[in-house]
């Protein structure tokens, strides 16, 4: 077996020695990321408990969809009649999302 982009064969010393230096180089590349990906989701979780966040920024991850007034407006939509499906549809959410905003709050 011959690598085309490496150049190096795997019938030979020399190509599996290559092969194993590779391999093990990759492998510790992924420890490395993994390790670093931890460390910065800790990094963020102490600024979210300090309230060291970024400017505008109050939490993280994903932004809420539907804030107070959006929740108002569709109890509102609701209380008068209309569909939670056709409220949504009118306040650009998602039916779901409306679903849950309304269950939850």
């Amino acid at each position: 077996m011959v690598s085309l982009t490496e150049n190096f064969d795997l019938a030979t010393k020399k190509g599996r020695f290559m092969f194993v230096v590779l391999a093990a180089a990759a492998e510790y590349e992924l420890e490395l990321r993994a390790e670093w990906q931890a460390e910065g989701i800790a990094a963020a979780k102490r600024r979210e408990a300090t309230g060291a966040m970024l400017p505008g920024m109050k939490k993280t991850g994903r932004p809420r969809a539907i804030g107070p007034a959006e929740l108002a407006a569709l109890r509102r939509l609701v209380d008068d009649g209309v569909s939670v499906t056709e409220a949504a549809r009118t306040l650009k959410i998602g039916r779901s999302t409306a679903y849950e905003a309304l269950a939850q709050r």
